[in-house]
């Protein structure tokens, strides 16, 4: 009997045949491509990834350049997306001073005497080329305080609207504030009224615990203008569809469309180079909205630019709060010029425009006209100490 060989042959090793090896091989070569076609998944899905961060980056930094801008070239674009709404009683100005915005404030003397009915008239005051004046109407043990636009509403149609903060304060601390919404102007078919303003503001009881002061009340009335039609002269350029052919930008401006040459702003502004010139994602768009200015202003502006006659006395303040949002040296610059030269503002107008603008040619002008205590009382505000304290200084 022939012994039961327990050895494998070597030919007959399944493992180590050449088919077997080939099968290996065939394998790990397969592996190898499914490695590669996932390294390529992997690397496309990170090419993708990256892109969106990149993307997502240059949103990012897109809003930290225009923030950055905003703090660099004006104090005041910062606050332009701030709804009007937001006031806080202990603030003194709910709205950025380079907005385009106002303060009456008047000391009403002898209140305790008003009489049911009785109506007691503020000074007016002109901004922006308008007269307006506050004034209080006492009624059924209540006091209305109202803001009123001094301009006939017969003639050529006009509509201004804003909001505003009606105030009264004591030294005690305490306030009463309320907002409100409205417009002067007949070109809503308005032919009565000439006002609006806090109806039922306070009970005349807490008139006379809270606020007066030796029969005084002091008065205080943020106004923002949203919206002027009909102010201003008539356009002397016009930057509507008729220039598309020589624009590369459109600026819009509470819904108007301005068609403008990049490279033209660029060169005058900073703000406008750092926007519209730099390598930022913005900088391709067709369009681009401004905020926390009027159109009518942006339209005088542009046409200083452009080399226009545009400053008036109607006009001039206007432009100047554009001037100093989009930091433009040259506008200011002739603002100033026509103020110092051809201005007929009052004194006090023409030195709280210095202040607030800056303008130190103006301040000099207007500090050299005050030569006795009559002159250092009718430019002082209501309380001595809402003065500039550079300008007290120098009148004290």
């Amino acid at each position: 009997m022939a012994k039961q060989n327990d050895n494998v042959n070597p030919g007959n090793n399944e493992e180590g045949s050449p088919p077997t090896k080939r099968r290996k091989i065939e394998e790990l070569l397969e592996k190898q491509k499914n490695l590669e076609k996932s390294h390529l998944e992997m690397g496309e899905k990170l090419r993708l990834a990256e892109e969106e961060i990149k993307k997502i980056s240059q949103e990012l930094e897109e809003d930290t350049v225009e923030e950055n801008m905003t703090k660099q070239t004006t104090s005041s674009l910062q606050n332009s997306v701030t709804s009007p709404g937001v006031f806080h009683e202990s603030t003194a100005q709910p709205w950025a001073m380079s907005r385009k915005c106002f303060v009456l404030k008047h000391v009403f003397t002898d209140v305790p005497d008003m009489n049911h009915g009785e109506c007691y008239y503020g000074k007016e005051e002109e901004h922006f080329g308008v007269a307006w004046q506050a004034y209080l109407w006492k009624q059924d043990n209540k006091l209305n305080l109202y803001l009123e636009c001094v301009k006939l509403l017969s003639g050529e149609k006009w509509l201004i609207s804003s909001n505003a903060v009606f105030k009264l304060a004591s030294k005690n601390g305490k306030f009463q504030s309320e907002l409100i919404s409205g417009t002067h102007g007949n070109a809503d078919g308005n032919t009565k009224f000439v006002s609006y303003g806090a109806s039922e503001f306070i009970e005349w009881n807490r008139v006379k615990e809270d606020f007066l002061e030796d029969g005084k009340l002091t008065v205080e009335i943020h106004v923002e203008i949203e919206k002027m039609i009909g102010i201003y002269k008539n356009d002397l350029i016009s930057f509507d569809d008729e220039m598309k052919p020589f624009s590369d930008v459109v600026l819009v401006v509470n819904e108007k469309k301005f068609f403008v040459s990049k490279l033209h702003l660029a060169g005058r502004s900073p703000y406008f180079n750092l926007l519209l010139m730099r390598n930022f994602q913005k900088s391709t768009k067709s369009e681009i909205k401004l905020i926390g200015i009027v159109a009518d202003d942006f339209q005088n502006y542009l046409e200083v630019l452009y080399g226009e006659q545009s400053i008036d006395e109607c006009t001039v303040e206007g432009i100047l709060v554009v001037a100093d949002t989009y930091d433009t040296p040259m506008v200011i610059r002739k603002c100033e010029d026509f103020l110092v030269k051809k201005s007929q503002k009052t004194l006090k107008k023409m030195l709280e425009m210095s202040i607030r603008y800056n303008l130190e040619a103006l301040k000099k002008k207007c500090l050299g006209k005050i030569k006795s205590i009559v002159d250092i009382k009718s430019v002082v505000p209501g309380h001595i100490h809402d003065m500039d304290a550079s300008i007290m200084a120098t009148l004290l």
